[in-house]
């Protein structure tokens, strides 16, 4: 996984191409993709700073097991 300044410094390498764009496709291209590092910088930002608000994966053996494992599917209830 990158770190927010690297995606903003791929970013800005995108910014500086938009001034070189040899056609309005090109210079599209270069801004859709500035804009696409931009938010990923922001996104890993923000998971960075709120890693302690995130879901994180248990730990325990019991989660990591598959129904699979125990013999097919737990019975229905009956009615």
């Amino acid at each position: 996984m990158f770190t927010p300044q690297q995606y903003r410094a791929k970013a800005a390498e995108y910014t500086e191409l938009i001034k070189t764009a040899g056609s309005a496709d090109e210079e599209r291209e270069f801004r859709k993709l500035e804009s696409s590092f931009l938010a990923l910088a922001t996104n890993t930002q923000w998971m960075a700073d709120n890693h302690d608000k995130t879901l994180h994966p248990v730990q325990e053996a019991s989660a990591s097991t598959n129904w699979n494992d125990e013999g097919g599917a737990p019975q229905a209830p009956r009615r």
